[in-house]
This record gives C-alpha cells, sequence and structure tokens, in this order.
C-alpha cells in the first residue's frame, strides 16, 4: 500500500541568518522542490520582529 504524499518543511535556525526548503514528498520516486530560501535577520534587533519576519517567509497565504 503506498503512502499518502507528504510536505515537509526543513528549517535551519539562525539568530542572524536562517535557512528553509519545503518538500513534497508524491512517492517513493517523486519528490519536487517547492521553495527554498534564506532569511536574513541580522538587521532586526528585536527577536519578536525576527519570529515575525520568519513567520511571513515561510508561509503561504
Amino acid at each position: 500500500m503506498p503512502s499518502p504524499p507528504r510536505t515537509i518543511i526543513g528549517i535551519d535556525p539562525g539568530t542572524s541568518v536562517l535557512g528553509y526548503a519545503i518538500i513534497d514528498i508524491i512517492s517513493a520516486n517523486a519528490i519536487y522542490l517547492q521553495s527554498v530560501g534564506v532569511v536574513q535577520l541580522q538587521k532586526y534587533d528585536n527577536h519578536y520582529v525576527k519570529l515575525k519576519k520568519i513567520f511571513e517567509k515561510v508561509t503561504f497565504c
């Protein structure tokens, strides 16, 4: 029985630079890269602002 499709989000956290990737796994032979990127955070001193920027970058609305 095949497993259902899955979406995986990988985050490499950092206080100045954060990396992320989002992949879809359809089957053992079908893996698709949805998004990959870096969020530059060193210009923000406030940790709440950093969290907001991370949220805005890695969510799809």
